[in-house]
């Protein structure tokens, strides 16, 4: 970003108001019973890495969970996205992802080269769509409560990382490999619904059952690895080495998906924390160009990893794994993965310059983020593809909460002098950019821009007012509910609703109908200040409950509640002494509220107010041409 645009973007920060204080409807998901497993996948691959190749073999058990007979078999081959430009991926995202680049020299592909039924003849696999799916139909179907042993080998060719999964290079020069979204996976059977299984979409992510892996990883000896679940072996040394290569191997239990990493560069800095429910280890894998990011990294995991246990619900696994990317692979950076999540040591300008500095904390939101994941991707496993607010939207929610818990709700994202701003700040300025957007729908149905609105940033602001309505405690009783009861399931928007609405005893129609499901949105007003009485108009749709904060004459003051619906509105006081001034939810509970600044009045000019506004205004002008000299 040009340093003008960030003067600017500073400059708006400082002037964002602050927080004073704190469709259709779809089938109810069963939950999955921990160890009940669907599929499992035995994996052996090798690893060439001058020609950032993988070839493998498979044995997948899958196990007929529904009342409906399955007579064929849909794979996803998500690295076929990047074939070419020709595919969806790569069409809908015009070849970019996230701002990196797609290099056609360096693309990516997955082929299945044999696949059959154990013991049986091999099958005809047929593409669909663009390459991304296959399907291939059996020789017998498997009945309701059987399971089909598949064995299958395939090869394939790693892009350059721009968009998840792929290869980079280091600032040494060494090869650096995050391997997601590898080896053929089979889509989830749906009883009467079928596979469901969407082609690789730019903007959407992925859904697969809960099972086990056992992977075996054949690699140069001296790269260090990490991966979904834990190391087979008592210590995380390789199992053998011979030959300059080296063999590794992993198991992860009730998990729906795995990824792994490989680089010789890497370092690790591990802590254990211990929680109620056990001790967990943190192994963070770090480049030496970014040792400075250690400490920070380890430190907000461990803050995540306890505050989201204690408000949701603990955490099942031994180890979490957070994988340090090279600046080259930032495409790599802040994604998610069972027990491993990816972060990245670029700011929130995408310049690495700054990011070592304490001022700006975008490299602790990345990882409050991810680790987020962990409880609603990883184990509250929605469909990323046709509901992806219920993923991004509840990560999000709870990244706010982190952040605000540990740095503060003023500067929890940048600290820089008086100019200050929080994460909320910067998703609340996001979400007016385009208030109207719903937050329901599938990932291709939304534009890039909408996607960002709909799936990350008005599900964070609606729940975090769903919350102010409800209070914090009724909120996390809905929210640690909501994950013990569909825990190793796929649950719906529908299953949230029947839940918040269940735990709170509240009907939530203005939440789920005016924001979840539509394009309603909300202004209170204060519109007149007269003696005994005050008058409060609401702009928009949306009906949500308030307070109204009342200051009389001689310094007495109370707060009412008020439900939002008649507007415009006129309270009178004749048995109290004249107002002297009144605000509509004094401590902005209502975060997705429009404007702020017009929700209270006073009977005369707050002259102070005015003069601690202009002062904080020139002063972070001042800091900002500061900064811009320095640079």
């Amino acid at each position: 970003m040009h340093l003008k645009k960030i003067a600017v973007f500073l400059l708006l920060l400082a002037l964002l108001p602050t927080r004073a204080a704190r469709a259709e409807a779809r089938p109810q998901a069963a939950a999955q019973t921990a160890g009940a497993h669907i599929v499992s996948y035995q994996m052996e691959v090798t690893l060439a890495v001058d020609q950032r190749q993988l070839s493998g073999t498979q044995t997948i058990t899958y196990r007929n969970q529904t009342d409906t007979p399955i007579s064929d078999l849909v794979f996803h081959l998500y690295l076929n996205a990047f074939r070419d430009e020709n595919s969806l991926f790569m069409q809908e995202g015009g070849g970019a992802h996230r701002g990196n680049a797609f290099s056609p020299a360096d693309s990516g592909w997955i082929e299945v080269d044999d696949l059959r039924v154990a013991g049986g003849p091999a099958l005809a696999l047929e593409a669909l769509d663009d390459g991304t799916l296959a399907r291939a139909s059996l020789p017998a179907a498997v009945a309701p409560g059987e399971s089909i042993t598949l064995e299958t080998e395939f090869h394939a060719q790693l892009p350059r990382v721009f968009a998840r999964t792929g290869w980079a290079l280091d600032a040494a020069g060494q090869p650096f490999f995050m391997v997601g979204q590898w080896f053929p996976k089979l889509g989830v059977w749906q009883g009467q619904r079928g596979w469901n299984a969407y082609p690789f979409h730019a903007n959407s992510e992925f859904f697969a059952d809960f099972g086990a892996y056992d992977v075996t990883i054949h690699l140069p000896a001296g790269y260090t690895t990490g991966a979904t679940g834990m190391p087979a072996e008592a210590s995380a040394a390789p199992a053998s080495s011979a030959g300059g290569m080296q063999t590794v191997r992993y198991r992860a239990d009730n998990v729906i998906d795995f990824a792994w990493t490989a680089s010789p560069s890497l370092q690790v800095a591990a802590r254990t924390i211990s929680l109620p429910a056990g001790d967990i280890e943190i192994n963070y894998l770090y480049l030496p160009e970014h040792a400075w990011t250690v400490e920070r990294t380890l430190a907000v995991t461990a803050h995540a990893m306890a505050r989201y246990s204690q408000w949701f619900g603990p955490y099942p696994y031994p180890r979490l794994t957070v994988v340090d990317v090279p600046e080259a692979g930032q495409g790599a950076g802040g994604m998610e993965y069972p027990t491993l999540i990816t972060a990245g040591a670029m700011n929130i300008f995408g310049l690495p310059t700054f990011s070592s500095s304490g001022w700006e904390r975008s490299l602790e939101v990345v990882v409050a983020h991810e680790v987020g994941h962990q409880w609603w991707m990883g184990l509250v496993a929605f469909n990323e593809a046709e509901e992806p607010w219920l993923d991004e939207g509840i990560t999000d929610y709870a990244t706010v909460r982190l952040m605000d818990s540990v740095y503060g709700s003023e500067g929890s994202v940048l600290d820089l002098g008086r100019l200050r701003a929080s994460y909320l700040d910067l998703r609340r300025g996001e979400y007016l950019s385009n208030p109207t957007v719903p937050m329901y729908g599938k990932a291709w149905e939304f534009t890039s821009s909408d996607y960002g609105v709909a799936a990350y940033a008005k599900p964070a602001l609606s729940l975090l007012t769903l919350e102010g309505v409800l209070g914090e405690d009724l909120m996390l009783r809905v929210m640690s509910t909501f994950f013990e009861r569909y825990r190793f399931g796929h649950p719906t928007t529908e299953d949230f609703r029947q839940t918040a609405e269940e735990v709170s005893g509240q009907d939530l129609a203005w939440f789920f109908d005016g924001l979840v499901y539509g394009q309603e949105t909300l202004n209170y007003r204060a519109q007149a200040i007269n003696g005994r009485t005050f008058t409060v108009e609401r702009e928009g749709q949306l009906i949500a409950p308030t307070e109204i904060e009342l200051t009389f004459e001689g310094g007495a003051s109370r707060v009412m509640a008020w439900d939002g619906r008649e507007t415009p509105k006129t309270f009178s006081f004749p048995n109290d002494p004249p107002l002297l001034k009144a605000e509509i939810d004094p401590q902005r509970k209502l975060v997705i509220d429009m404007i702020w600044s017009d929700n209270g009045l006073r009977v005369t000019p707050d002259v102070s107010s005015w003069l601690t506004l202009f002062s904080g205004l020139v002063f972070s002008l001042q800091d900002v041409l500061l900064m811009l000299g320095g640079l």
